[in-house]
C-alpha cells in the first residue's frame, strides 16, 4: 500500500485522538517505538537564527522533562560540531541530532518545526551545508534503539509527501499524529514483507 492511500484511509479520523481518553490505548497496539514519541517534545514554527540555538531549545526540553542529564546539551552540541547531522531529503532538509548514552535518562524524541530554514552541516561532510526545516533529537540508551529509530526515521523520510505534511503541521498535536501515522505506515510495511 502506497504512503499516500495509507492516509486517504486513515483520513483525519485520527486528528482529534490525542484529545481522547483512549488515545495511549490507541499507542499501545502501534510499534513500541513510537513510545518514544510525546506531544509535549513537539515544537512547532521554531524560531532559531542558528543549529546551536535549535539544538539548545531541544536538549533544555528534555531536560527540563527529565528525559536528560544536564551533560546532554553540551555533548549534543560538540558532537553535531563533529559529526554533523543535517541530511537533504527530496522534499524537506531534516537534522538527526544525537549524542552517547551516558547523557541519557530515559527514551525521547524531540521535534523542532522551524519556522524558517537553519544551516546545519552536511552530514558525512566537513564543509557543506544543508538549510534544515525539521530537527529530530534522539534521546536513546540503547544504541541497537538508536539504529532502530535512526532506520525508521530515515523510511519516514522517504515516504512521498511525508515531510511536507509534517511541515504544514499547525500545532504539536496535528504533528504528532502525522509522525504516528507515518512510523505505522514503515511497521505495517516491515510486517508485509
Amino acid at each position: 500500500m502506497k504512503y499516500r492511500m495509507y492516509i486517504d484511509e486513515v483520513g483525519n479520523s485520527d486528528l482529534g485522538a490525542s484529545d481522547s481518553p483512549n488515545h495511549n490505548q490507541a499507542e499501545s497496539n502501534i510499534s513500541p517505538v513510537v513510545n518514544y514519541l510525546h506531544q509535549e517534545l513537539i515544537f512547532v514554527g521554531v524560531e532559531a537564527a542558528s543549529w546551536q540555538e535549535v539544538l539548545t531549545l531541544l536538549a533544555n526540553q528534555l531536560y527540563q522533562r527529565g528525559y536528560v542529564r544536564e551533560s546532554y546539551l553540551p555533548a549534543v552540541l560538540d558532537r553535531e560540531r563533529q559529526f554533523p547531522t543535517g541530511l537533504r531529503t527530496a522534499e524537506v532538509a531534516v537534522a538527526l541530532p544525537h549524542t552517547e548514552k551516558e547523557h541519557v535518562l530515559k527514551p525521547a524524541v524531540a521535534v523542532a518545526i522551524l519556522a524558517h530554514p537553519v544551516t546545519f552541516g552536511k552530514m558525512g561532510t566537513e564543509d557543506q551545508t544543508v538549510p534544515v526545516e525539521i530537527v529530530f533529537m534522539l534521546s536513546i540508551l540503547e544504541p541497537d534503539e538508536q539504529v532502530t529509530w535512526l532506520s525508521r526515521l530515515v523510511s519516514t523520510f522517504q515516504l512521498e509527501g511525508f515531510l511536507s505534511l509534517l511541515k504544514s503541521s499547525p500545532d504539536s498535536a496535528t504533528a504528532y499524529q502525522h509522525l504516528l501515522d507515518a512510523l505505522e505506515f514503515i511497521r505495517l510495511a516491515e510486517e508485509e514483507d
